[in-house]
């Protein structure tokens, strides 16, 4: 693909609202996507007057609309705050089904949402509780016609090798009811990721396959290596790679889960037009735009699109093909790939001229 830099103006569109309409309406995958991360202040508020009453300190929280950050670690601290509000189980519910529909608004019509399991002792909900509430939810949502919706559960690289593997074997034992893969999140200036990889291993032995938060600090390089040997279906941000890391993703053609607002707000991109991504658009690797966190960011799917188109002068067919590229990097099954990529010619065959 060819990628020509530019930040404020496409000429393939002619306007701003010509292309934000476009990536809203283009069908689009969304395959890094924290449930937490993706609430929106509305929700938020809505969820701090619900529960006001039994936790009143909510309200000393000021709860501001997205923007930069001034480090990575200021990031990690509003979740203090967030899990106050996702101690419960109807909490959880009412947060995955705004978020479901949030994403569905917005044009996605693929969504992995990724959690880590939560047990809260003073609402007796178990991690056990916490999957069940969003799988029933993405039960009660998730169809072909409006958006297909699968859950990946998240062990947190802080964690111990037993919690870790709880985790993993609650992954292999609600595989058959929506959970399609483990994800490994979490602050990436702490933690070891050695400690729980024998876990990954026990998830790899029962085919439950893997994306790993990789390269987002420097300080993750050395570790790049040994997350590769696991032989993830994805990895995400790879901000900070060796040399020898890139030529095995690019290699194995592992699909990336790219998601260039995290970057640039968290700072660990200068900006948008140093993004890594060019470097892998002109190689045409699969790359799939994602929000990470699209209320922390304040930045839906299709404003990812928005900015890419942008950043790099892409024109519909180009972002269609981004989009479309993205249906092989899913965890779902091959029925369900074939489906979308019905669905995605058919959008095609409309709405982009040939």
């Amino acid at each position: 693909m060819e990628v020509v830099s530019t930040s404020f103006v496409n000429e393939n569109f002619g306007s701003n609202e010509h292309l934000e309409k476009f990536c809203r309406a283009l069908p689009k995958l969304e395959l890094h996507a924290h449930i937490n991360g993706s609430i929106t202040t509305k929700t938020m508020r809505e969820l701090v007057e619900r529960k006001k009453e039994q936790q009143p300190e909510l309200l000393e929280f000021e709860i501001r609309e997205p923007g930069p950050l001034s480090q990575i670690n200021d990031f990690f601290e509003l979740f203090h705050f967030i899990y106050k509000l996702s101690n419960d189980i109807p909490s959880v519910k009412y947060i995955t089904r705004s978020v479901i529909k949030d994403f569905a608004e917005d044009g996605v019509k693929y969504l992995e949402l990724r959690s880590t399991p939560r047990a809260d002792e003073a609402s007796g909900m178990s991690k056990r509780d916490y999957i069940e509430a969003v799988l029933e939810v993405i039960e009660e949502l998730s169809s072909p016609e409006y958006i297909i919706v699968k859950l990946i559960v998240s062990i947190d690289r802080r964690h111990t090798l037993e919690m870790a593997m709880d985790t993993a074997k609650l992954a292999v034992e609600y595989r058959a009811k929506g959970v399609v893969g483990v994800d490994v999140c979490g602050d990436p200036s702490q933690g070891d990721f050695d400690t729980i990889k024998p876990a990954l291993h026990y998830l790899n032995d029962h085919g439950i396959k893997l994306t790993i938060h990789m390269g987002e600090l420097p300080r993750n390089v050395e570790e790049g290596l040994s997350m590769l040997s696991l032989n993830p279906g994805r990895v995400s941000h790879v901000t900070f790679l060796s040399d020898e890391q890139r030529q095995v993703l690019i290699d194995r053609k592992v699909p990336l889960e790219i998601c260039m607002s995290s970057n640039v707000l968290c700072q660990t991109v200068k900006s948008y037009e140093s993004h890594h991504l060019r470097d892998f658009l002109k190689r045409d690797h699969p790359c799939i735009l994602c929000t990470d966190d699209r209320g922390v960011f304040g930045s839906p799917c299709s404003n990812e699109y928005a900015i890419a188109a942008r950043t790099f002068n892409l024109n519909q067919s180009e972002l269609y093909t981004l989009s479309h590229l993205g249906i092989q990097g899913i965890f779902a099954d091959d029925g369900t790939k074939v489906a979308l990529e019905k669905a995605m010619a058919e959008w095609k065959s409309i709405n982009i001229q040939q």
